[in-house]
């Protein structure tokens, strides 16, 4: 008897699925012996009722496997999944925080004015999305786990995806940041990021915390993705790319950059001496002689 497998069950649709289905499989399997008061004890039940029917030879060690792959043959093909493509970090990046947004049952967001869509997603699984990630890889396994881990049935499943195509289709067109944001400049990309932590009035839901240059690159287009609000998210662009601009332009005014001139040793020392008499460092002291001079100069014309 030690090759018998167990049951585990990672949401109420998934029990109640091999609960029905033990009873309608097995003739002398009891419903009455399958009840508990949480998923955690109905499952527990579920083993002991199966493992008693083993044990009297009234199902074979093997049941658990086949209950398993029935359960499996009726969740959504792969193919539903295909338009989210993990090849495509924009996509997968916003589903995923969509999802994680809008999943959890005690969303705050769930009152009478909310959608019937965004109140089914609170049927995904949640567990789904506990865990920041650092690939487009693992957020594309978290989409589908919240789907086939979670309490909606194939019916709604679909309706959710659809709704999630539809929702997407008028988001992935404005490619105002991407575009904006410039290619292998991680200082961009940075500031960019700050930018947005920064903003204090109505400031725009954060996608998730990164931790690399690159993912700070994608967390900004996925933040500027999952705002509903088309005009808010406008305006936010439109100040970030001001900002930007003026941060350039006054770098550039004000910036200085490194000359190389020769001179004798004579006028080494003396310009040693002029900075140490005025306190100040060689290339300040050239700077102001030169001033200096220009203004006598101005002052003769």
């Amino acid at each position: 008897m030690d090759n018998i497998e167990f049951l585990e069950a990672k949401s109420e649709r998934e029990c109640a699925f091999y609960a029905d289905y033990l009873v309608q499989q097995i003739r002398s399997a009891s419903s009455r012996n399958l009840r508990g008061n949480s998923t955690q004890e109905r499952v527990q039940k579920l083993n002991e009722e199966l493992s008693n029917l083993i044990k009297k030879n009234r199902a074979p060690k093997t049941f658990a496997s086949q209950m398993k792959a029935a359960f499996n043959a009726t969740q959504l093909p792969t193919s539903n999944f295909r338009w989210i493509d993990v090849k495509d970090e924009r996509l997968c990046n916003w589903v995923w925080c969509y999802l994680k947004s809008n999943t959890p049952q005690t969303n705050t967001k769930q009152d009478a004015t909310i959608s019937a869509n965004l109140k089914a997603l609170t049927l995904l699984s949640e567990k789904a999305f506990l865990l920041d990630r650092e690939s487009t890889a693992e957020r594309h396994i978290d989409i589908i786990n919240a789907f086939y881990n979670g309490e909606a049935d194939t019916q709604q499943q679909l309706s959710i995806l659809e709704f999630l195509q539809a929702k997407w289709n008028e988001i992935h067109t404005n490619k105002v940041v991407i575009n904006w944001l410039e290619d292998n400049n991680p200082r961009h990309w940075n500031w960019a990021w700050s930018y947005l932590q920064n903003i204090t009035q109505r400031p725009l839901e954060q996608a998730w915390q990164p931790k690399s240059d690159e993912e700070k690159r994608a967390a900004i287009i996925a933040t500027i993705d999952l705002s509903d609000n088309v005009d808010r998210k406008a305006l936010v662009i439109d100040k970030m790319k001001k900002a930007w601009s003026q941060k350039k332009f006054r770098e550039k005014s004000t910036g200085k950059k490194p000359y190389s001139i020769s001179m004798t040793l004579n006028t080494k020392q003396k310009l040693n001496a002029l900075a140490e008499e005025k306190g100040m460092k060689i290339n300040d002291m050239v700077e102001y002689l030169v001033q200096n001079e220009f203004s006598k100069r101005d002052q003769n014309t």
